[in-house]
């Protein structure tokens, strides 16, 4: 005669729940996560320097083309 197993079991078949894995996060090799980080602590000053080049760049064309 079997004995009736020690822990609850779930389902028709007696499955059991699976142990939730929690997965860590594997450090990539490489410059993304080094650009991450940079933007990440200095992001309000990217921008704005950003936007000054992109403005520079803009007005730079425009007078190269009107100087043509």
């Amino acid at each position: 005669m079997r004995e009736p197993p020690s822990l609850p079991v779930f389902g028709k078949l007696g499955v059991k729940p699976s142990v939730a894995v929690v997965a860590a996060p594997a450090a990539s090799a490489g410059i993304v996560p080094r650009l991450r980080e940079v933007v990440a602590a200095h992001g309000g000053m990217a921008l704005k320097l950003s936007v000054v080049a992109w403005t520079i760049m803009v007005l730079g064309t425009v007078f190269f083309m009107l100087q043509g």
